[in-house]
């Protein structure tokens, strides 16, 4: 009964399990030849290492018939009378074999190491377990997986390694065909450059030549503006040293209402003043503005003698004439197209300049203007100061009175606004809006001509004189009674310098007021070009006046001055 029990525990099976090995090689043959038609692990994957795999591990394990024969042999070295005794020979059960090796064929199979369970002898203690070296061929096993993951991996590296070499030849041919382009565009830009350094050199070669040219036409220019020059200002001087327009203006609405014209006009030069039964007589002047003209129109018959002043000639226009003739708005004007002579002599210097510039001449403008008020001098812009006025060497000096560079043409009308605001004016029977003083503006031109060394120093002169009147008609009292009186003094003696002059006397009284000082180079004792324009009243009421300013006009006509003299710097 204890050998039946014995037999079906777990340590007798291994027990049988080897014996019947033992006396069945056959058997055991044939278990070896099934386990080894199984496929073979790769030698790609890691095998059990020996050194922590110890000989158990093994024991069972029909490939190895070393393994089965020791422990066979440990089997029969167990002493008889510690083996459990059978009641019975009886050989193991078929069952038991087949459980055996169909666990060895799993093992195999699964390619797993299963620890066999201990034996144990009965009456003996348990075998400790004994760790066994690496065999050689583990060994070269191990060393063939590891050359074998290497070439792997420079198999790897290769084929990296010939995918960016071609990666890396296609750039470079890729670049062979860029550098073949861009050579090709240098080349060509190199011949467009050769041709453009031919073009170059034909016109440098040409401009030369159109140097050279301009040069010789310039010359010619400026010979033949020197030409037109001397011819301008003999036509000017052909027409008298003193040139004398005179202007008639429109009757206002209360005149036509109340009285006639009191003149004529027998040719387009020539005028006659009515005194009732008596006549003047035709006077002829170089020009006759009718009431019809407007300023644009006037001023146009003068710019010919404004431009003198450019060309370097000392220039003086007097306005003169009675109390209400419109001499301030012949001069100074009004807004648009009621602009005077004064406004207009500005855009026309500047105009007139910037054509000149095309020959090599460049300018330069200030402006001064002047009040004379009760025989005084004053500065119109800056707060009407006094000016103190010297001779020296015939030559009039005007101590304090300031001058302001004109670089554009609104420059000039900011100035005109300052003067306008500064000067006298009082109202009248005669004249609403009538100026108490005489008002002189001064341009100094400073002209050069680099190509020929040529610079002059002239200066234009625009006078607006305060008019003529008597206290009779004016009803004037107390300060304009003043003011009346200088205005006549003042007139008076420059109607007697011009006389004396006409009269080629040796001593002319410039000095016996302030105004024939200032204006003495245009009366004959300076060197300037001189025009007058006698403004008159076509009233019958105002015959008489306006006889006596044309007559003082015709004076003036004949008066001769002496031909000017351009104004070069020394």
């Amino acid at each position: 009964m204890f050998a039946r029990r014995r037999s079906g525990g777990l340590a007798a099976r291994p027990i049988a399990s080897r014996a019947i090995a033992a006396r069945s090689p056959k058997l055991t043959a044939s278990r070896r030849v099934t386990s080894s038609t199984g496929p073979l692990p790769s030698i790609a994957e890691p095998l059990p290492s020996p050194l922590t795999i110890g000989r158990h591990s093994t024991l069972g394990h029909s490939g190895c018939p070393a393994l089965t024969k020791a422990t066979s042999a440990n089997v029969s070295r167990v002493p008889i009378a510690s083996r459990p005794t059978s009641t019975s020979s009886r050989p193991p059960s078929t069952s038991s074999v087949r459980s055996v090796t169909s666990q060895r064929t799993a093992f195999v199979a699964n390619k797993t190491f299963a620890a066999p369970a201990r034996v144990r002898p009965v009456g003996r203690a348990a075998v400790p377990a004994t760790t066994r070296k690496p065999s050689e061929v583990d060994v070269l096993k191990a060393k063939v997986a590891a050359m074998e993951k290497d070439i792997v991996e420079k198999d790897e590296q290769l084929q990296m390694a010939k995918e960016t070499a071609e990666t890396q030849k296609e750039n470079i041919g890729m670049y062979k065909e860029r550098l073949e382009v861009m050579s090709a565009k240098v080349d060509a830009l190199n011949m467009q450059v050769d041709v453009l350094k031919t073009e170059s050199s034909l016109l440098k070669a040409e401009d030369e030549q159109k140097e050279v040219q301009i040069g010789e036409l310039t010359s010619q220019l400026n010979e033949k503006e020197g030409i037109m020059r001397k011819l301008h200002n003999d036509v000017v001087d052909l027409r008298g040293q003193i040139r004398v327009v005179v202007r008639v203006r429109p009757m206002l609405r209360s005149e036509v209402e109340t009285s006639v014209s009191a003149i004529e006009y027998p040719t387009i030069n020539s005028i006659i003043v009515n005194q009732g039964p008596k006549s003047s007589g035709a006077m002829t002047f170089e020009k006759v503005f009718t009431p019809i003209f407007t300023q644009s129109q006037v001023f146009c018959e003068i710019e010919d003698f404004i431009l003198s002043a450019l060309h370097g000639y000392n220039v003086g226009l007097i306005a003169f004439g009675q109390t209400g003739s419109g001499k301030t708005h012949t001069m100074r004007g009004g807004g648009g197209e009621d602009e005077g002579i004064i406004p207009r002599a500005a855009s026309y210097l500047f105009s007139a300049s910037k054509q000149l510039e095309a020959t090599g001449w460049q300018f330069a403008f200030s402006l001064s203007f002047l009040e004379i008020y009760n025989n005084e001098a004053y500065d119109l812009l800056n707060n009407h100061n006094v000016v103190k006025l010297r001779l020296v060497k015939e030559t009039v000096s005007l101590d304090g009175l300031s001058e302001h560079p004109l670089k554009k043409q609104s420059d000039m009308a900011v100035l005109l606004r300052t003067a306008d605001a500064n000067r006298k004016t009082a109202s009248t029977k005669c004249n609403e809006y009538s100026s108490r003083s005489h008002a002189i503006y001064m341009w100094k031109i400073k002209a050069e001509q680099k190509s020929t060394g040529i610079s002059t120093n002239s200066v234009l002169k625009l006078v607006d004189l305060a008019g003529s009147e008597r206290a009779k008609e004016s009803g004037v009292v107390g300060q304009q009674f003043k003011e009346m009186t200088n205005i006549n003094q003042s007139l008076s003696v420059l109607q007697k310098c011009v006389s004396m002059q006409k009269s080629k006397s040796s001593h002319v009284p410039y000095r016996d007021s302030k105004l024939t000082q200032v204006l003495m180079d245009c009366l004959g004792r300076g060197n300037s070009k001189t025009m007058v324009m006698v403004n008159i009243t076509p009233c019958e009421e105002q015959a008489t006046e306006s006889k006596r300013s044309i007559e003082f006009a015709a004076k003036m006509r004949d008066t001769h001055i002496g031909s000017a003299v351009q104004q070069r710097d020394q």
